[in-house]
């Protein structure tokens, strides 16, 4: 039987889409590495935002009721793909003050990403919380908590590391019984 080792994308909603966009690409993409910018699809927040003033008149010309798709386009991280809509009503954003709740999106970081991201994000004046110390068996040793300019929120966690693997090694595993990784075949 296969086993489910990652998701393809996650799909969030956001109030502007330049903005957003630019602030993964500034703040996210140093954190994490880099960041690529996709096409957009559809209308800007502006032109939207005259689209749905507009719907009665559009809905008079046309049998679409007024509706139009959603404006989207994306970020991504590597191969990690996050595509981002604008939202079409309004949503109820959670208090300035927090800064935890889920959804949300958590990357793995190694040790020093998470030190630089302490480092971006109070350059960026992005508020956030920790880093949190998790202990053993949590498999983050520790996360910061943070949100994006429409109030998704973030995680980046340094995962714990956790050998032996909790598989039993193959005869081609690098990991020897100790937890140390060799690099030999185990015997």
């Amino acid at each position: 039987m296969e086993r489910f080792d990652e998701f393809d994308h996650i799909v969030i909603n956001v109030n502007d889409m330049l903005y957003t966009q630019h602030w993964y690409r500034t703040v996210l993409g140093e954190i994490l590495g880099g960041c690529e910018i996709g096409s957009m699809a559809g209308l800007s927040t502006d032109e939207m935002i005259h689209s749905k003033l507009m719907a009665h008149r559009r809905a008079e010309l046309r049998d679409t009721g007024g509706e139009m798709a959603a404006p989207h386009g994306s970020v991504k991280f590597g191969e990690a793909l996050i595509p981002i809509f604008l939202n079409q009503e309004h949503v109820q954003e959670p208090p300035p003050e927090q800064l935890r709740g889920s959804p949300r999106m958590a990357f793995p970081v190694t040790a020093d990403q998470m030190e630089n991201a302490l480092e971006v994000l109070r350059r960026h004046r992005v508020p956030f919380e920790g880093p949190v110390e998790y202990p053993a068996p949590c498999p983050a040793e520790r996360s910061i908590y943070f949100k994006d300019p429409s109030s998704n929120f973030l995680e980046l966690s340094v995962p714990r590391l956790t050998y032996p693997p909790k598989v039993p090694p193959s005869a081609f595993s690098s990991y020897s019984e100790d937890g140390a990784g060799s690099g030999q075949r185990l015997a």
